[in-house]
C-alpha cells in the first residue's frame, strides 16, 4: 500500500516543529482520496444502517451492519453518540473515515478502572477496537476524520485500540477537551509483525487528561498486581496520551502529533520494533513525554527503507528507532504522583534523537535519575546517538542524564541555561554515565 491522496508520509522539518500546543491538526478525510482502494464505499447514515448524525440516538448497531471486508465507511460531518465498544477482530481491508464527525460516549454515571458499571455507556472504555494481539488486523485499516468529544463533564475513554497486522493509516483525528474519567488514555496503535507498517499522523491530543483520583473513576489499584496503595492514591499507569504494546514488532511511525498534559506518558510508543516519532509537539507528561526503544524484529518496507537504486535495506536514516523534528516542553507538573518528568527518554535497544529542540522551565524536586532531564538513556540502551538539538534549561535541570554503559554520543547539541548558575561546561549539566562529547555547548563554551 502507497500512501497517495493527500497522505504523504512527509520529511523531518525542524521549521516545522512549534512550542505552540494550540496548533490545530485537520479532522476531515475525502473519500475520495481512498474509495479506489474498495470494493464498497457506504455512508453510515443511509439505509439500511441508518445512524443517527444528530446524537441522540445511539449508532451500535449501525457499525455492526456497516463493518464488512474490503469496506470503505463513511460519516458524514455530525454527532455520533456510541453506548457500548466496538470491538472487530477477523475482519480485513476496512476504512473507517470521517469528515468534521463528532465521536462521543453516553453519559458515565459511575466508574471503576476501566470499566463503566452505571449510565447510558455501559462495559469496557474502549470506543473502537479493533484487532488483538494474537489475531491483529488483517490488510488494510483506513481511520481518521473524527473529533472525539471530551469536552463534557465526565468524558474520555480510548478512542481507538489497533493492532495492526498489515498497512494502517490512522490520521486526521482531534481529542477535543480534558480527558477525565480516569481510564485508558486517547490511544494505543501497535504493529504485530516484522512487516508490518502503521502511519498515525496528524493527531491533537492537546488537552491531555486527568489523574483517576482527581475523577469519578474509583480505582484503587496502585500496581499491575492489583496491590492497594494505603493511601488510595495509587499510580495512574495506562492514562497515557498513546501507547504502544509490549509484543510490538516492524515499524510505527507516528508524526505531527500534538501531545499535552498527562498524568502518565505522553507519547508512549514503547513496544518492539521499530519506533519513529517525527515532527511532534509534546508537553509536560508524567514519567516521560517522549519514550521509546527498539528491536530488531522488523524489516525494511517500501515506504521508508528504499534507496535510490530500488533497493530494501536497513541501514538508511531510519535503520534504528528515531526520535526527530520534535520539540517537548515542560513547564508544569501535571497532577498524579509523578514530581519529575523526562522530556524523550531512550529506554532501550538502539536510537538517534535528532533535530529535536527542548526546554525544561519547571524545577523538580528531585534530581538525577529520578529528577527533570531533557534526554535520558536508560540501562537497556546498547546504543544512543543525539545530535543536531537544542536545549533550553530555564530552571535547574539535567540536559542528559545516562543510566548505561553503553555507546553514547552526543553530537553538535547547543544547551543554553538561563536565570541560575549551571556551571561552566556541558559535563556540568550531565549525569549519570558519561557520554562522549562532539561539538556540544553550554551558553556557548564547550
Amino acid at each position: 500500500m502507497t500512501f497517495d491522496g493527500g497522505s504523504s508520509l512527509g520529511e523531518a522539518n525542524p521549521a516545522n516543529a512549534t512550542s505552540n500546543i494550540d496548533t490545530e491538526v485537520s479532522t476531515a478525510i475525502d473519500p475520495a482520496a481512498y474509495e479506489d482502494r474498495f470494493s464498497e464505499v457506504v455512508d453510515i447514515t443511509d439505509d439500511p444502517y441508518g445512524a443517527d448524525p444528530s446524537g441522540e440516538d445511539p449508532i451500535d448497531e449501525a457499525l455492526m451492519l456497516a463493518w464488512e471486508d474490503d469496506t470503505l465507511i463513511v460519516f458524514p460531518q455530525g454527532q455520533y453518540k456510541m453506548t457500548q465498544s466496538f470491538r472487530r477482530t477477523g475482519w480485513r481491508d476496512v476504512g473507517l473515515i470521517g469528515q468534521n464527525a463528532v465521536i462521543r460516549h453516553g453519559d458515565v454515571e459511575t466508574i471503576r478502572g476501566h470499566t463503566v458499571d452505571e449510565g447510558e455507556y455501559r462495559g469496557g472504555t474502549m470506543l473502537f477496537q479493533i484487532g488483538t494481539a494474537n489475531q491483529p488486523h488483517q490488510g488494510e485499516l483506513i481511520f481518521g476524520g473524527f473529533v472525539f468529544d471530551w469536552a463534557r463533564e465526565n468524558a474520555g475513554m480510548r478512542g481507538l485500540y489497533a493492532m495492526i497486522g498489515d498497512r494502517a493509516e490512522i490520521r486526521n483525528i482531534a481529542f477535543n477537551g480534558v480527558h477525565d474519567l480516569g481510564t485508558h488514555g486517547n490511544m494505543r496503535v501497535a504493529t504485530m509483525a516484522p512487516d508490518a507498517f502503521a502511519l498515525v499522523d496528524s493527531i491533537d491530543m492537546s488537552g491531555g487528561g486527568m489523574h483517576y483520583t482527581d475523577t469519578i473513576n474509583t480505582r484503587e489499584t496502585e500496581n499491575y498486581d492489583e496491590s492497594i496503595s494505603e493511601g488510595g492514591f495509587g499510580q495512574s499507569w495506562s492514562t497515557t496520551g498513546i501507547a504502544g504494546h509490549p509484543s510490538m514488532s516492524g515499524t510505527a511511525l507516528f508524526q505531527n502529533v500534538i501531545c499535552g498534559p498527562w498524568p502518565d506518558n505522553g507519547l508512549y510508543v514503547q513496544g518492539g520494533g521499530r519506533q519513529i516519532v517525527r515532527n511532534c509537539i509534546a508537553s509536560n507528561s508524567g514519567t516521560s513525554n517522549i519514550r521509546f526503544n527498539h528491536t530488531d524484529d522488523w524489516e525494511p518496507i517500501p515506504e521508508i527503507d528504499e534507496n535510490e537504486e530500488g533497493e530494501l535495506t536497513r541501514d538508511g536514516p531510519y535503520g534504528q528507532s528515531t526520535v526527530e523534528g520534535s520539540v517537548v516542553l515542560i513547564d508544569r507538573m501535571p497532577p498524579g504522583v509523578h514530581d519529575a518528568q523526562r522530556s524523550i527518554w531512550h529506554y532501550a535497544g538502539e536510537g538517534v534523537i535528532r533535530d529535536c529542540k527542548i526546554t525544561i522551565a519547571h524545577e523538580s524536586e528531585s534530581g538525577g535519575a529520578a529528577g527533570n532531564f531533557a534526554i535520558g538513556t536508560r540501562s537497556g540502551v546498547t546504543e544512543s546517538i543525539i545530535e543536531n538539538c537544542r536545549i533550553s534549561l530555564l530552571e535547574p535541570a539535567d540536559a542528559f542524564y545516562s543510566g548505561t554503559s553503553a555507546p553514547v554520543t552526543l553530537r553538535d547539541v547547543d544547551i543554553v541555561a538561563e536565570g541560575w548558575d549551571a556551571g561552566s561546561s556541558p559535563a556540568s549539566v550531565m549525569g549519570g554515565q558519561t557520554p562522549s562529547l562532539e561539538s556540544v555547548t553550554l551558553n556557548g563554551s564547550s
